[in-house]
């Protein structure tokens, strides 16, 4: 019988709901990736970081690094859409994948949260900038700011569920089999992994911290939420990686976003990646910082963009 109205006879649905060697997937386009550092909203990297800080004392035989986990939060939803977070890092409108219903390369996923986590009482939905259907969040649920509770909506939280996710079943990143195995799992798709592997190489060689953005930018495939987004953002504080609060390690304790929940991609990309900046605002007072110690010119943009997925974005 359904649990939740997840039927258990669905094996090997990817983490945002796709099944496995889809019929019709979507088609995404070839990049090459540019030179120099790439950027990263200042929110999102420390995320990546502080998940892979964490994972390190937790399974220090996975051997996960920050560049694979924002691999894939770059894959995912563009870093959350450019950073466009709060101070605690919660998205400032909705990242969520399409209805779960059977249609093309995505499972049927009868609601399971009520809509709690996806505002869907009717189908499940991928939720948040690394994109978990509500069934998944459920086991790797993570609390990654110290706030007492765990929102896929967050990227502290997410970044360091998506780390758990990875690292379950006691695999070892460093061998390249079982590093393909994690991804696979992600998504199961020989593009995606492919892609994962490139962009996280490409962030190794060097990564501009960037501000975060006042605007969404876009985000590949399905994942970008239609929300419109709020008129004035106005500014915000940043969560800056030396401000996080204390992080407990093991098995998460606490309830998905503070809520009790009823019974307990983002296309994917070929080729190898690229890096476009097609909307930034550049000035002569806000450098950017790089995890080189060679600077790297004075321009916030905040995101990179995929040439036939978004028509603008920043970084």
């Amino acid at each position: 019988m359904p649990d939740q109205g997840y039927d258990p006879g669905i094996r090997g649905v990817a983490v945002d709901g796709r099944l496995p060697d889809a019929p019709a997937p979507i088609p995404l386009p070839a990049y090459d990736l540019p030179d120099g550092p790439l950027g990263i909203p200042a929110t999102a990297l420390a995320a990546y970081r502080h998940a892979a800080e964490v994972l390190g004392k937790e399974q220090p035989g996975c051997h996960i690094d920050w560049a694979l986990i924002a691999s894939i939060g770059r894959i995912e939803s563009d870093h959350a859409r450019g950073g466009y977070v709060d101070a605690a890092g919660t998205t400032l409108q909705p990242i969520l994948g399409p209805q779960l219903n059977g249609t093309g390369p995505y499972a049927a996923i009868p609601d399971t949260d009520h809509g709690v986590l996806d505002h869907d009482p009717v189908w499940d939905r991928a939720v948040g900038p690394f994109q978990f259907i509500p069934a998944t969040w459920r086991i790797y649920a993570a609390d990654g700011n110290g706030d007492g509770k765990a929102d896929p909506s967050n990227l502290f939280d997410a970044s360091l569920a998506a780390a758990r996710y990875l690292c379950s079943g006691g695999l070892d990143l460093a061998n390249p089999d079982q590093l393909r195995t994690a991804i696979y799992r992600y998504n199961n798709s020989d593009a995606y992994v492919t892609t994962v592997i490139l962009w996280a190489e490409a962030y190794r060689k060097g990564v501009a911290q960037v501000p975060d953005s006042p605007v969404p930018v876009g985000a590949p495939g399905p994942t970008a939420s239609s929300a419109a987004s709020p008129a004035n953002p106005g500014d915000r504080p940043r969560t800056t990686e030396s401000s996080l609060p204390p992080v407990s390690t093991g098995a998460p304790s606490v309830t998905p976003t503070g809520t009790t929940l009823p019974g307990s991609s983002s296309g994917s990309p070929s080729g190898s990646p690229t890096e476009t900046s097609t909307s930034s605002t550049c000035g002569s007072t806000t450098p950017t910082t790089t995890t080189t110690t060679t600077p790297t010119e004075t321009c916030t943009s905040s995101s990179s963009t995929q040439a036939s997925s978004r028509a603008s974005a920043a970084g």
